[in-house]
Formats: C-alpha cells, sequence, structure tokens
C-alpha cells in the first residue's frame, strides 16, 4: 500500500468513474486499474463493484474511504509543513538575562514563546547589571531582562514586566519557618550568604550598618545557584527576590524593615524594532501573563 493508491482510490471513490479519477491524478486508466488492483489485494477484499454500466463502493469500499480520507488528509498537512519548514530558516536570537533574575518565573515565559516562534533559536547569557548598556549598544545582545536600581537613558526603550519584592531566604525547617515576618535584627543574628551580583546590595549592607547591625557573613559568591545550594544545605540566609526562590527546596518569609522591590523590565534599544524576530519577543513578554 502507498499513498498513490490511496489517492487514486478516493478520486474513483469521488467520480465512481476510472477515466474521469484517471484524468484528475493525471495517470493513464490502465495504471489507475492497475494500482487499485494492486490495493484490494494488499487489502484481501474488493473496494469496487465494476460493471459495464457503473462503478459503485462496496461494503469494504465504504469502510475503507473512511480511513484513506484521514490518510489523505494527514499527507497533505504533513506535505504543507514540510513546505513551511523549508522556507522558514532559523532565526537566532541573543537574550541576556541578568544573573539574579531566577527561573521560576521567567522559564514559563519561554516556553510560551518557544511554541509559538519555533523558529526562533534563543540563546540566554548570564549578565550583570552594570555592563547591559554596552553589551545592547554593541549589539552583542538584542535584549536583556533584567531589574537594575540605575536608570536607562533616552537610548534604550524598556517593557515593564512584573514587580516583586526582597524576602529573607533560608532553609526548610529554620526557626524563620515559625514566623510570618522577619527583622533585620533577626538576620543579623544568623550567618549571612552575601550575593554579590544583588542590586540592592549596597542598600542593604548601608540600612544594616546605618541600624548598628554586623553581618556575620559566612561565604560569598557571584552565583546565584551557589548561594541557593548553600541556603538549602542550611549554611545561613541571604536576602533575594521573591522569584528567586526554588519552590520546595528552601523558604522564604517577608523582611519587616525592609520593603525594598525591584521592577522587573525587558530592556533593548530604541533601533531594536527593525527585528521582527525583537519585536515578536517585545510584543509576547508585554502581554504575557507573568502573575
Amino acid at each position: 500500500m502507498n499513498f498513490n493508491q490511496i489517492r487514486y482510490f478516493l478520486a474513483v471513490a469521488d467520480s465512481l468513474n476510472f477515466t474521469s479519477a484517471a484524468d484528475a491524478c493525471g495517470v493513464s486508466q490502465p495504471a489507475l486499474s492497475k494500482a487499485i488492483r494492486k490495493l484490494e489485494e494488499s487489502l484481501g477484499a474488493d473496494l469496487f463493484d465494476r460493471s459495464a454500466q457503473r462503478v459503485e463502493l462496496t461494503a469494504f469500499g465504504r469502510t475503507m474511504r473512511i480511513h484513506f480520507d484521514r490518510i489523505e488528509d494527514n499527507r497533505r498537512k504533513a506535505v504543507d509543513a514540510a513546505k513551511v519548514a523549508a522556507k522558514t530558516s532559523i532565526e537566532p536570537l541573543n537574550v541576556g538575562v541578568m544573573c539574579t533574575v531566577g527561573p521560576h518565573r521567567f522559564s514559563p515565559f519561554l516556553e510560551v514563546f518557544r511554541s509559538r516562534h519555533p523558529h526562533i533559536e534563543i540563546t540566554l547569557h548570564d549578565v550583570t547589571a552594570p555592563v547591559i548598556p554596552e553589551l545592547l549598544l554593541s549589539s552583542t545582545l538584542d535584549c536583556v531582562f533584567c531589574a537594575r536600581t540605575t536608570k536607562f537613558d533616552q537610548r534604550f526603550q524598556m517593557i515593564d514586566l512584573f514587580r516583586e519584592h526582597m524576602v529573607v531566604a533560608f532553609a526548610k525547617g529554620h526557626r524563620f519557618s515559625n514566623q510570618e515576618t522577619v527583622t533585620l535584627e533577626e538576620i543579623a543574628k544568623e550567618p549571612y550568604l552575601d550575593r554579590l551580583h544583588c542590586e540592592f546590595r549596597d542598600d542593604f549592607l548601608r540600612i544594616t550598618k546605618g541600624s548598628g547591625l554586623e553581618l556575620e557573613v559566612a561565604m560569598r559568591s557571584e552565583r546565584e545557584d551557589w548561594i541557593l545550594e548553600l541556603l538549602k544545605t542550611g549554611m545561613g540566609v541571604s536576602i533575594m527576590p521573591a522569584n528567586s526562590v526554588i519552590p520546595g527546596s528552601i523558604a522564604h518569609r517577608p523582611i519587616s524593615d525592609f520593603t525594598n522591590e525591584r521592577n522587573l523590565k525587558l530592556v533593548m534599544t530604541v533601533n531594536a524594532t527593525v527585528s521582527p524576530m525583537l519585536i515578536a519577543l517585545r510584543d509576547d513578554a508585554a502581554t504575557f501573563d507573568w502573575g
């Protein structure tokens, strides 16, 4: 059985005339008749009642027509999809993600964007806040998801995505788990894991110092994944954005006397919208339900 045999059968089933079906399929009538005979032999039953006056589908033929219609429909869809894929080239997009942006809220957007734009190949780059303008202006990156405390100038355009609070994170079972909120004084009594790339780090250190509190730093790291792993093992506590906390592995609480929050933005240069790929990313990010 092959696709041509099915196509010939369906043509005869539609016209109930072998000559007309052959013309429609662009083959000779003997070739079409021979192909249908081979199809019947492979199936083990006649598909048509043939006589000098007329051609009719057998009961078996009517049953098989339902199945062959589905096969032909799927064949056409596959051919159409192949044509689109052949014409569509993969377009690269270099996207920066600030190293303090947690994946918990960000990855669902990437999943939806990928499903809507499979021809766009995204490469994610880990970036820190100070180098973002240079990376965008040099076209090293096409856009960046970030939360900077300093403002961007008129060379950049920004899309506000969502806001998130800073919280204190700690291992499950830590004594903070029994509290609704935690104070800076209580945090200062715990070993502290210092996130070196946190954009609020200087503000936090200034506030604690101004309050007469001295942090007992157990470990410092530029890498968020290391800090999260150290939190998980109970080595200390840390201040971080709520969405950086991995659900189920570590816990967090609001800080009663430190209410900083940050606004996550999508940033690109003002000239970046000449790219259809960036327009698609910008529009999808702007309309995505970030929760």
